[in-house]
Parts: structure tokens; sequence; C-alpha cells
């Protein structure tokens, strides 16, 4: 009440010589002011100055036109041009409250009275963050009695303070910074498409004049800065959500603009210290996390395995520049407990031939892109390269099932793979990888018959060339592995085996003669302990079973046991292996398929095998069979069935 009376007696003292010589303006600690003092035409290039006494101790004085002049806290604009000079004061304390004078140093001046009051709404300071490309928006709270005053959003800059937008003027919903009004009790400034040049200090404020009311078009008005906004602007790119499960793998790429690629990355944990990525184009550790800065492509890749819910984080990959402007890329990776994949598998392929690996995957991921991939000694699971991609095939089973069917197997493909789900953002690729498989090789089961030789063929890597190549019955170097032949021994000290090693072809082959039943069995080429591959030796007796029967009629064969304590079986094939592998039709485990019947007299050391019910298409080759630990010997039976 005391300050309204002040002011009413100061304006009516003002207006007595009829024109106004002296005005008041009003701010809030804590906030800014700024406002205008007129002069006449012929007081253009005079020096001006806005001071609290005469020696000008407080206050800014300049004869500088049309460009800002600070001083501290204070800053002053002459513009000749229109015949007023501007004055911004920041940062308003009570201390501040009092009489100033603007003017010339010669003819004229006008009285000031600066009124700093405390508002809790009023002089507030806050402190934003944006990402690059984003839209923000700030709310700038005023009193209520300011609803139809003009509201403003100022900037402060070099020159100090540029008007970004007001609430008189027209506005498009494309402009950058749009202003909007409740006309109740706040108003909103909205940015759109923000940038680093972004940065900095904002103010919202009230035009208005020494009084409450709203000013009129003849009003010597000011402007009372409410509000102090200040923006920092991140160079985040983007920001995606990952999904991972407890004890499995991630796979994480952070794609960045060709112009970072030689730039060092880093990766960083919540708020954790950015973990530089210190060697490039080579996989890095740091604790569990492996990093790789790729120059060729731009991209940083990351891989985390045998993940728990400490793993859970929000994590940046970006690219060094400068402390306060590294373009980063977040990744909120959540860790979710596995109840639906197996922990992992073993497959085994056969060189030359396919195999089919299983996938489970999240049935919420259904329209992501299949993945697998294979670790590496680092155990960092890799891409398949493009050129071996073409042999492997993907298939969708059921529903979060998904096969993988990798054909033409060779020695390279031993190892361990995962597979899971691969989804792709503009900038950022990620693979939840759910399953483990482990695969082993092994070569075609090689055939033999009674009496006649075979050869077993060892392929090997180049690196091994030099080295001693061992065949072994059993894996070579456990304590039930029988030692065959070594690549340094003298064939002639074992007259049955002979041994050629060609270093040129990369191949270790063994010749065995006058073969017996007993040679049957697991085989393993094998160099020091790192390199184990088994082959299958399969032997065929020389004697041939023929049996004839009619068509409606029924046939009973007799196979005879060659060893003891066998599992027979009874299978259909032109050749052994493949009747082995897919044309079993009834076994000891398995007597009856069918019209096929298995009957075992252990006893007598056979096994019976009926066929009922005779057509003309059973005609064709057989072979009784016995199997031990995965040692086959087989007699061939020939089936004729007569119309």
């Amino acid at each position: 009440m005391k300050a309204t009376i002040i002011i009413i007696i100061i304006i009516t003292l003002c207006l007595i010589s009829g024109q106004v010589l002296c005005f008041s303006v009003i701010g809030c600690t804590g906030g800014s002011v700024m406002f205008k003092c007129t002069y006449k035409s012929n007081d253009q290039h005079k020096e001006k100055y806005f001071c609290r006494n005469r020696d000008c101790t407080t206050g800014i004085s300049t004869e500088t036109q049309r460009r800002w002049v600070n001083n501290s806290r204070f800053a002053l604009y002459d513009d000749k041009n229109n015949r007023f000079f501007t004055v911004f004061i920041r940062n308003l304390s009570r201390e501040d409250d009092g009489e100033y004078t603007c003017g010339n140093n010669q003819t004229w001046s006008h009285n000031v009275t600066l009124v700093v009051n405390k508002n809790s709404s009023c002089g507030t300071s806050v402190i934003r963050s944006a990402n690059i490309g984003k839209t923000i928006t700030f709310s700038c709270k005023y009193d209520r009695k300011f609803k139809k005053h003009t509201k403003v959003f100022y900037r402060l800059n070099a020159d100090p303070v540029h008007v970004l937008n007001s609430s008189q003027s027209s506005q498009s919903s494309e402009e950058k910074f749009i202003l909007s009004d409740s006309q109740k009790d706040h108003f909103n400034v909205t940015i759109r498409d923000i940038s680093t040049a972004d940065s900095g200090v904002y103010l919202c404020g009230v035009e208005r004049h020494e009084s409450d009311d709203q000013p009129s078009e003849t009003s010597n008005t000011h402007i009372t800065f409410i509000k102090e906004i200040h923006l920092n602007v991140h160079s985040q790119i983007t920001s995606v959500q990952v999904e991972a499960y407890i004890s499995k793998s991630v796979f994480i790429k952070c794609k960045f603009p060709q112009k970072f690629k030689e730039n060092k990355k880093f990766i960083q944990k919540d708020s954790s210290p950015k973990i530089p990525v210190d060697e490039q184009n080579q996989w890095v550790r740091h604790d569990k996390v492996h990093m790789y800065d790729d120059t060729s492509e731009g991209d940083v890749k990351v891989f985390i395995s045998d993940l728990t819910t400490a793993d859970e984080a929000t994590y940046r990959c970006g690219v060094n520049i400068a402390d306060d402007d590294d373009p980063f890329t977040e990744i909120k990776l959540t860790v979710n407990q596995d109840h639906q994949f197996s922990t992992s598998s073993k497959s085994a392929a056969v060189i030359g031939e396919s195999v089919k690996l299983t996938c489970n995957y999240p049935e919420k991921h259904n329209e992501t892109i299949k993945h697998i991939c294979k670790e590496n000694k680092k155990k960092i699971c890799q891409n398949i390269s493009s050129s071996e991609k073409k042999r492997f095939e993907f298939s969708d089973s059921t529903a979060g099932v998904f096969t993988v069917i990798i054909s033409n197997v060779s020695r390279r493909d031993a190892g361990v793979y995962w597979c899971g789900a691969e989804t792709r953002h503009k900038h950022v690729t990620s693979v939840s990888l759910t399953n483990k498989h482990e695969l082993t090789l092994t070569m075609p089961p090689v055939v033999g018959r009674e009496g006649d030789s075979a050869e077993i063929k060892c392929p090997y890597d180049a690196k091994y060339a030099k080295e001693i190549k061992h065949l072994c019955k059993g894996k070579c170097f456990t304590e039930d592995a029988q030692n065959i032949i070594k690549s340094d021994e003298d064939h002639v000290k074992k007259t049955k085996i002979s041994v050629k090693d060609d270093t040129e072809l990369n191949l270790f082959t063994v010749t065995m003669t006058e073969l017996r039943a007993e040679d049957a069995g697991k085989y393993w080429c094998a160099v020091k302990d790192e390199f184990n591959l088994p082959i299958e030796l399969m032997i065929v007796m020389k004697d041939v079973i023929t049996h004839e029967a009619s068509v409606g009629g029924s046939a009973s064969i007799s196979c005879k046991y060659i060893r003891n304590q066998n599992q027979g079986f009874f299978c259909r094939g032109d050749q052994p292996n493949i009747c082995v592998r897919d044309g079993v039709r009834v076994s000891s485990k398995s007597s009856k398929n069918g019209r096929f019947s298995l009957t075992d007299e252990t006893s007598a050391g056979v096994f019976t095998v009926n066929i009922s019910n005779l057509r003309a298409e059973d005609s064709g080759k057989y072979w009784c069979g016995e199997e031990n630990s995965g040692s086959f010997i087989l007699t061939e039976v020939h089936l004729h069935v007569k119309k």
C-alpha cells in the first residue's frame, strides 16, 4: 500500500509541467526489467546515461549508438533513429530499489523510480535440458491482474536481449518459437526443432506500466521479466528401448554420421564416467562390456553377455567432440526374467551336409528380423560374414520359434552360435540373443566291406601343416583312446595301416586294409589337443542275405549278431549310412512299426524281423544292423516280393 501511494505522488509531481519528466519501473527480486528513455532529435549524438548518482558508480553510460553496451548487470542500447535508448537490468535485488536518472549531460533528463518487489512467483530461475531435433515447452506463471497484458519471450545473447515472440503478434504453428497465453495465470512458450544454437538463457516477461492496469497505446511501458530459463541442448541423436534376458546376451550397434567416423567414441552407463573406446577397429573390453569402434562404417558395436539385473541401465554411445556437446545415442536396456528360452543345446553336423538349429524369440518381436551370430575366441558373438550368409536359411516354424538351416557344412562352421530377434531403428540396431547352440562337426561316415580296404580322410587347417597328426579310435588324448597311427610313423611297422599327409591340400589320409568287424567304430583325427574331428567307420559284412516272398504274404528275416550286447535294427536304403540316418523301420528299442516287427533272440545271437501283408513296392535293399556306442556293423539284405 505504501509503495502504491509513493508511485501516485510521483506521477502527480511528474505531470505538473504538462510532460512526462519522470516515471516508475517495477521489477521483482531475482528478475529483470527493460525500459526506454526517450529524447529529442537534436540530442541524437550526445552521450546517454542511466545512473543512480552524479558520478554514475551505479549504472551505465555510453556514446555508442545502435549497439548494446554492457556494464555488469546493466546494459544500454541507443537507437538514434527512433530517438530513445533502452536500459536492461538483470538479477534485481532489494538494494536496487530507489531513484535513478536517465538522460545526457547537457540538456535533458528523466527521473526513474525503480521499485523492486519480493514475490514468490516472480524472479524464478530454472534449468531445462533438451535434445537436438526435439521440441520443448516452458510455462511462465504471472499474477492474475496481468491476464490482459501483453506477454513477451526474450533471449539473452551477445546483444544482450532479443525479443523472440509476443502474445500480440500473429503466429503460425510452423514457427520455431510459439507463445500461447492462457489469459488466466500463465503462458507457454514452445521451441520447435531444437539445435545446439538454441542453448542459452531465456526470459519470460509482462509488458506493463507503473500501475497494474492494462497499458494504453500512449502509456510509457516497460517489461518486467518474471522468469529466467537456462536451456541446455544435448546432442542426442535418438533414444531407443532394448529388451534382453537374464543369463543371455545382447548386441547393440550405434550408427553415427560419416563425418564422425574417425572420431574416438565412448560408452556411458547411467551417470558413471564415460568409458573411452581407446582402440579402433578391434574389440576392447571394460569389465563385461565389449566395444568395437568400426571406422569404416562409422559404427560403435557393444556386446554384453551373461546378463544380470545389474546390467539394466540407461547407456549412451557417443562421439568425443567437446565435453558439453558430444553427440550420443541413448539406449534404455531392460533385463527381463527368462521363462521360455532353453539354456543351451548341442548339435552335431556332418561335413558337407546340412544342420538345423531351432531358435526361440519373444512373440511380440514377430515382425522383427531373425538373427544368428557366432562367437569368436573372445566369446563375442559376431555377425555371419556376407560370403557365408547364403548358406544360412531362415524359416518360421511356429509362433515364437524359427529355424536356421546351415547347408554344406564345413570345418569353419564348428563353434558356438547365438540366435534371437533383431530390431532396427534409424540409428540403432539391437539384437536380443536368446538361444545358445554348440555345434560340433563330424566327417561323413566311411563305409568299408569286410576284407576290403577303406580310406579315412582328415582335413585340417593350414596352420597345422607342420604339426603331427593323429588317428585314434576314441577321442584322442583321452584315457580310453586307442592310438591307431601318427603322420610321422613308418607304415612298415603297421602292415595293415598306411598314412599320407598332403600339406598342400591340408589333408591327412589313413588307409586301413583287410577290414574286420572289430574295426567298426568312431575314429578321431587330431592335432595336439586343439583339433579333434570324429569320423564313423561302418563295416559291411561279406555275407548277403537274399529273401523271396509273395504279395500279401509275410517275410521272416533272421539277422546274426556279430558282437554280443548290441542293439539290433533293420532299415531300408541303397547305402548303409543313409539307411542308418533316414530309413530305420524297427529296432531293439522300438520293436513294432506298422507291418514291421523285430524279435530279439539274444541267447541264440540273432534277431528276427517280420514283415506282414507284403506289397510289391517292399522289394529292395535292406540292412540288418547292430550298434554299440555309435559303432555300426551291417549285413546287406535283398528282398524280392513276387506278384
